[in-house]
Parts: structure tokens; sequence; C-alpha cells
């Protein structure tokens, strides 16, 4: 049976104003599984907002909380150590590569390497190595998807998957063929719904298999070099199309339940199939009042299916 989740970028805005703060409101809530959300690795091994591992480890004590998980973003810029070293303290196993960036082939190859030796560095340690998709993943080299290629080409034993079922969706695949698919590669699962009325479509990529494939000269995702890395996890937005297209893409979420994202045929799935032991919430963007208000609002979401627990 899976356990609820929340990863803690769904209250970033809070985060940023207090992290304790915000992290007692969300276990006051109920979450008592969470993951960190680190998108300044670049500067801070830890949570990503400057908390002592050993101040944020009594804080979840307190609050009778556990992280179960923590992404680390850009990965290939992170102090490796100092970040077993936080999550070591903090109690946590799972380590997760919450995005990457592709261009060719053989970059691609040179990425699975990658994935292996710190997958190998996390397992020597005593930690677990995964790899988070969006939807970008879903393009494909010869008529495969990157993803393919990367649990094709890693070792089970180094990286698993989180798989994110809403960004599946979004790159035109069923969910639920996809964590059959995968099968127990997948030891986490994001969660999120997809808004009935949202200004996006659904699908991102395209209908036909050349939409998939990648076209020389092209890249999909993003990564340490990026502006939103070197800006420690934040966008930067200086045009009114960029800002107005973030806003179109915005409407796409909506919180679990209120969507059109058939969740009980994953909840069903992911316990069938996978090795995933938490299905964690990610808010990328609400249309509520506030971050709290829309997590608070998914919990009473998740509560209305079965093989789940909190």
């Amino acid at each position: 049976m899976l356990k609820v989740g929340l990863i803690l970028y769904s209250v970033r805005e809070e985060m940023a104003k207090d992290p304790l703060a915000a992290v007692e409101r969300v276990a006051g809530l109920g979450y008592r599984h969470l993951e960190v959300c680190n998108h300044n690795a670049i500067k801070d091994p830890g949570c990503g907002f400057g908390v002592s591992a050993d101040t944020l480890k009594a804080s979840f004590d307190k609050l009778g909380a556990q992280v179960v998980s923590a992404h680390i973003f850009p990965m290939e810029k992170a102090d490796l150590k100092a970040v077993f070293q936080y999550n070591r303290t903090l109690g946590n196993g799972n380590i997760v590569n919450p995005m990457g960036r592709f261009t060719t082939y053989d970059d691609l190859m040179h990425q699975c390497e990658f994935f292996n030796k710190v997958g190998k560095a996390c397992h020597e340690e005593g930690f677990t190595f995964l790899y988070h998709n969006h939807d970008h993943e879903f393009r494909t080299f010869n008529g495969k998807s990157i993803l393919d290629y990367i649990v094709e080409n890693t070792d089970p034993q180094y990286l698993s998957l989180e798989l994110d079922t809403f960004w599946v969706m979004r790159a035109g695949f069923s969910p639920v063929e996809m964590l059959k698919h995968f099968g127990k590669r997948v030891k986490l699962v994001h969660q999120k719904d997809f808004a009935w009325d949202s200004l996006a479509p659904i699908n991102t990529i395209g209908l036909k298999p050349e939409d998939y494939e990648m076209k020389p000269g092209e890249s999909a995702g993003i990564d340490g070099g990026s502006d939103y890395a070197k800006n420690g996890g934040k966008h930067v937005i200086t045009e009114v199309d960029a800002a107005q297209a973030r806003y179109i893409r915005s409407t796409a979420f909506t919180e679990i339940g209120m969507g059109i994202m058939p969740i009980q045929e994953i909840i069903d799935a992911a316990n069938a199939y996978t090795s995933a032991e938490y299905i964690i919430l990610e808010q990328d963007a609400t249309r509520m009042e506030s971050q709290f208000a829309s997590v608070q609002r998914s919990m009473q979401g998740f509560r209305q299916f079965k093989g789940i627990e909190w």
C-alpha cells in the first residue's frame, strides 16, 4: 500500500519566506512523509533554503514527520559528499536527480555513465539514486525514448525511477501503462492532476513519431548550465510573452481529484507492478489562494482513493 507524501516544492513560495514554519504547517495538515526539494545545489547541499540538517531534523522530529526523499538540482554541480552528509543526518535514504538536459545520442550515453557513477556512489553510502522524469524524456533517438535508453543503460542497482505520472500523460502516454512498463525500477511515484479547463494542451510533444524524434541541434530539458540553475532554482522572466506562456502552462495543474487523471488506476498499478513505497504530491501551480490551501485540498482529494495510507 502506497504512503502519501508531499514534495516541499509544492509550497516553495512559503519555504522561501520561512522554511521551518512551512514545514510545520504542512506537517500540521497531516503530511508526515516529506520530500525535500533543493534546486539551489550549486550553493547549498541541503534543502536549498540555508537550513542546517540538525535544525531541519529537529523540526521534523518535533512534528512527527520524516524526510523520505530529496531532489538535488543540478546534480552534476552538487557536492555529493556534503549531500550525503546532510541527508544522512535527516535520516533520508533516497536521492533524486529531478531533471536533465539532452542533446544527442552520444550525450545521452555519457549521461547514463554519469548516472551509473552517481548511483554507485549513492549505493556505497547507503542511498538509493533515482531519476525523476518530465515530458521531455519521452523524446526519442532512433524511435526509442530517452527514458528507455536511461533505464537500459544504467545498472538497476544504481538507478531507479521516480515516475511522474502527470508528465507521462503530458508526453502522450498512459501513466498506467508506463508504470507496468518500467515495473520494479519505479521506487517512488509523483502525482498531480490535470485541469479539465486547461489552456495548455494535454500532449506537449505531438501525435506522430517524427514529432518525438530529436533533431540535430535540438536540446530537451535543463541542466546546471541554465539560468534557472545559476539563479538558485528561480526562473528569470523578462519578456511579457514569456510570462504569458508560463501562465498558460500553469493552468494545466489542479488539485488531486479535481482533474481528469485516472488516479485510482494509477494507485492500483503502482501497488501491483512497481516497488514504490510512496506516492508523492507535487503541486507545480495552483489557482487557489495559497499553496497551503492547495496541498490541503489535494489531501482531501487523496482521501477518496483506495490503496493508500498516511
